[in-house]
């Protein structure tokens, strides 16, 4: 009697395990916007408002992302054993209708992270949202991780400013 308890007991004890699920990642722009803007851990949403027109905001933005984001970086490293890497950025802006326009910072990572199925195009890294708030006045909603990506929302908001920032070194 007490082993069909404990056959039992392991029956369900097994049947109760399951797999690890695999992690979750935004599979389009819109649900990385949706969970950063819901505070999804490490990120940071931040509005900034610039005394330019969206005309020439998006015009300066399309210039250095194109020039600064749209790169591979290869690394090496010797760490008991040589480790290779690489990084490809995929930058994307796309006006989004007469006075409003989206961007999206991606990227493919080699090799891939274990447990997680990348969109096309790579992670998302940041995203922006710009709308014209007046004739020489533009809105910024800006959508990062805190870490790591610093220098790259620097200069973002100095492009959109019509500074003309250095590209950032890419991580």
């Amino acid at each position: 009697m007490k082993r069909t308890w404990v056959a039992i007991g392991l029956v369900l004890g097994v049947g109760a395990i399951r797999p690890a699920a695999a992690i979750e990642v935004p599979q389009n722009r819109q649900e990385f916007v949706v969970a950063v803007a819901a505070g999804a851990r490490g990120t940071v949403t931040e509005t900034i408002v610039v005394d330019r027109g969206f005309a020439k905001v998006y015009s300066s933005l399309k210039e250095k992302t194109a020039v600064c984001l749209d790169v591979t970086v290869n690394r090496r490293a010797n760490v008991g054993y040589l480790e290779v890497s690489s990084s490809d950025y995929n930058p994307s802006l796309r006006m989004a209708g007469g006075n409003r326009a989206e961007f999206a910072l991606q990227a493919i990572h080699r090799p891939r992270g274990v447990g997680h199925t990348p969109p096309p195009g790579g992670l998302y890294m940041m995203a922006a949202d710009l709308r014209s708030v007046g004739a020489n006045r533009t809105e910024v909603v800006l959508y990062a991780p805190k870490m790591g990506f610093k220098k790259i929302t620097n200069a973002f908001k100095q492009w959109v400013a019509g500074e003309d920032a250095a590209c950032p070194k890419m991580p």
